[in-house]
């Protein structure tokens, strides 16, 4: 399912199809490859080869059940922030507005640190994230499918039309290789200057690794608790400076403690404020010297020193497996 709503391939082997007439699903398994998963609307619950679905997958609100015991709420991005998260809830962007309310809240984080609460909820999935967080796509692995009602054949359940009930998958895939990122959404809002929005706020993969951050945070510790780099720096970086790499770790801070938090194991590690500085600027910058000549006076040491420690602390990261610098692949 999680492919299903984020774009993001590599969650299962193959690609996952959503059906929304019964009558396609023969159809659909002949496009499904090793691996693949068929979702079906009222489907056959006696079909092994397929997974049914009920309930309406593109209405603000509605649910949709997966299996008969994975329910689904579906909201929209605007309202989002006026609804109480009750099970796992499917954020979608698919207005103008929608867009335009996710970058502001975006924007509003990295200036003052404040977060759309249910955003940060470990039950809230912001749909889209393959588009949203601009990594390499290979779009020949078509990480999703949708059979429309019509026969009409989409790259996800808002993406464009790529062929027709009868197509062969090497057809569709050769298709799909032209399309534009922003194609992923394009059969409910095509957003023209979604790249450039998002070429233009470089940081917005950070700012979706800082919204899953904050779930490793108890819920009784996010009121006195900071994330470095939104709101807050350090060492006194501005917010027209670049952060970092969306999977380098994250720096909390929480009165005058300050702990690592390495997302990608869940491992917390207390730190002192000298060694977060470090951290966070050789996160943002890259590059070590460069780094502790910007860290070296909020240290009140030399950029020498400063680089010495910075080296220092890297070097005992890179032995307990966490890469400062997030460009592990």
């Amino acid at each position: 399912m999680d492919q299903w709503i984020t774009g993001i391939p590599g969650r299962i082997p193959g690609h996952v199809i959503f059906v929304e007439s019964p009558e396609h699903a023969a159809y659909a398994k002949t496009l499904a490859g090793e691996g693949s998963t068929i979702l079906v609307l009222n489907g056959d619950k006696e079909d092994v080869e397929i997974v049914p679905v009920q309930g309406s997958f593109d209405v603000g609100g509605e649910e949709l059940l997966v299996a008969g015991s994975l329910n689904l709420e579906i909201q929209d991005y605007l309202a989002i922030a006026f609804v109480n998260l009750v099970g796992v809830t499917v954020v979608r962007i698919t207005t103008k507005q929608d867009w335009q309310a996710f970058f502001d809240d975006a924007e509003q984080a990295r200036i003052s640190g404040h977060f759309v609460q249910q955003l940060t909820e470990v039950n809230a999935v912001l749909a889209e994230r393959g588009l949203l967080s601009g990594g390499t796509r290979d779009t020949l692995m078509l990480a999703r499918l949708h059979i429309a009602a019509d026969g009409s054949i989409r790259t996800g359940p808002y993406g464009t039309t790529i062929g027709r009930v009868g197509d062969v998958i090497t057809d569709l895939r050769v298709r799909a290789i032209a399309l534009r990122p922003e194609s992923a959404v394009a059969a409910v809002y095509y957003p023209w200057d979604i790249q450039d929005s998002l070429a233009a706020k470089s940081w917005i993969p950070r700012y979706l690794a800082a919204l899953d951050a904050w779930k490793f945070v108890p819920r009784q510790d996010r009121e006195s608790t900071r994330l470095v780099g939104f709101g807050l720096s350090l060492y006194g970086a501005s917010t027209s400076d670049p952060l970092a790499q969306a999977t380098a770790p994250f720096i909390l801070k929480r009165g005058m403690e300050h702990t690592l938090l390495d997302t990608a194991t869940g491992r917390l590690f207390k730190i002192g404020q000298d060694a977060a500085a470090i951290i966070e600027a050789v996160s943002n910058i890259g590059n070590v010297s460069a780094a502790a000549t910007r860290v070296a006076p909020a240290l009140n040491v030399t950029a020498a020193t400063a680089e010495e420690s910075a080296h220092a602390v890297l070097a005992r990261f890179a032995q307990l497996g966490i890469d400062i610098l997030g460009t592990r692949s």
